[in-house]
């Protein structure tokens, strides 16, 4: 078996010649000989190290880089075309720095977001969606259930033109992956990381408690281009494709919510994945211990992710309720292990993931990307130690 078919036939719940382990690497991890803010060399190093990488599909847009989905699906070309957008800066005493405006002037009306704009802004002058977007947000983009509509014409279904668009990128990443005999992954979305993203954690939390229609609205408006996004890597040729699901746990949520409004979407998606030929897999962090058995309810080929240490989910308890019903992706904690000082106790926690989860369904992984500040030692043991038992 190569790294493609084991990873599948991992995630699919069939025989492997040996247990997976894929990690990944943050962008500011340094090894010498390799530039990990390149996909490729990520890719070079998981081989070098005799590891299970996976490569991503580009759908996003040329500027920001093709292995961070969510740059890509927030990078503007899901717009209506008639949408116009403005950029400019003000400055503000009350939020302590700048901030950047983003106008959508949309057919159903304006939108504006506004970030503090703090020296570390890595985006130039625009707003994209992510963590970073949401932790400096000041201005919500979505201020009141009037603007839903608006923001159905900035996040649409993309359009299918975004496959001739990025070609050439996905080419050569499909190259990369027959080169190295590993799996292609596509990205289906953020659910509703979407949202938070867009408004901040605060105001989204407090949006879903008082305008619960116009906040489910707003959840199928993003499960809608996570559907067609879908549709799209089957057709760019992934082998499977990831959802993140780590904002819509009930470390933001209710277990109401979850069960009301997410849940339906996902379902959705499985089905629109399937229906494409794809395995689909979902991400947790931490705050999914109350959902586990929804979660596993959805249909998902695999689950992964998740955080023992810094949760009250322990390996044990993942297992318990996916086992028989999808596979597991997950195993050493990367702040709590891989972080830390101890190289024997990342060895120790390999081999309870061996005693926990057996060698059918399994893949070995990390809870979060592993950093520059993490000791390598600590990878190198986790790899050694996998290698020994496999």
């Amino acid at each position: 078996m190569n790294s493609r078919d084991r990873i599948l036939s991992a995630m699919q719940r069939r025989d492997v010649d040996h247990v997976p382990c894929s990690i990944y690497f943050n962008a500011n991890l340094e090894v010498p000989g390799y530039d990990l803010k390149h996909p490729v060399a990520r890719v070079r190093l998981q081989a070098d190290l005799g590891a299970d990488a996976v490569i991503d599909l580009c759908l996003g847009r040329a500027g920001y880089p093709g292995d961070n989905p969510v740059m890509e699906i927030s990078a503007g070309r899901t717009m209506h075309p008639a949408v116009e957008t403005r950029v400019w800066i003000e400055e503000s005493a009350a939020e302590g720095h700048p901030v950047l405006y983003k106008d959508y002037r949309t057919p159903a009306g304006v939108l504006r977001h506004g970030v503090r704009y703090t020296p570390d802004w890595p985006f130039g002058m625009d707003i994209p969606w992510d963590d970073h977007t949401a932790s400096n947000t000041c201005e919500p983009l979505i201020k009141s259930p009037e603007d839903v509509d608006a923001f159905a014409h900035i996040w649409r279904p993309p359009d299918p033109g975004l496959l001739d668009a990025f070609r050439h990128e996905n080419e050569g990443i499909l190259r990369t992956a027959r080169d190295y005999g590993i799996a292609v992954r596509g990205y289906a979305g953020n659910g509703l990381a979407t949202v938070l993203f867009a408004m901040g954690a605060e105001h989204a939390i407090l949006f879903a408690v008082d305008h619960p229609e116009a906040f489910k609205r707003l959840a199928e408006i993003d499960s809608e281009t996570n559907i067609a996004r879908i549709r799209l890597c089957a057709e760019a040729g992934a082998d499977f494709v990831k959802r993140f699901g780590g904002y819509e746990q009930t470390n933001f949520y209710s277990p109401g919510i979850y069960r009301e409004v997410v849940v339906p979407l996902l379902k959705k998606e499985v089905v629109a994945a399937h229906d494409a030929g794809l395995p689909i897999y979902y991400r947790v962090v931490t705050g999914m211990e109350p959902l586990l058995d929804d979660i596993a309810s959805v249909g998902f080929d695999c689950i992964e992710g998740g955080e023992p240490h810094l949760s009250a989910c322990s390996l044990e308890t993942w297992h318990q309720a996916f086992d028989g019903r999808a596979a597991s992706w997950t195993g050493v904690s990367s702040p709590a292990l891989l972080g830390g000082s101890d190289p024997d106790a990342v060895r120790r926690e390999v081999r309870r993931c061996f005693d926990v989860f057996g060698r059918t369904g399994f893949i070995l992984g990390v809870t979060n990307s592993i950093r520059n500040h993490f000791p390598w030692e600590n990878t190198l043991a986790m790899i050694d130690e996998w290698k020994r038992l496999r």
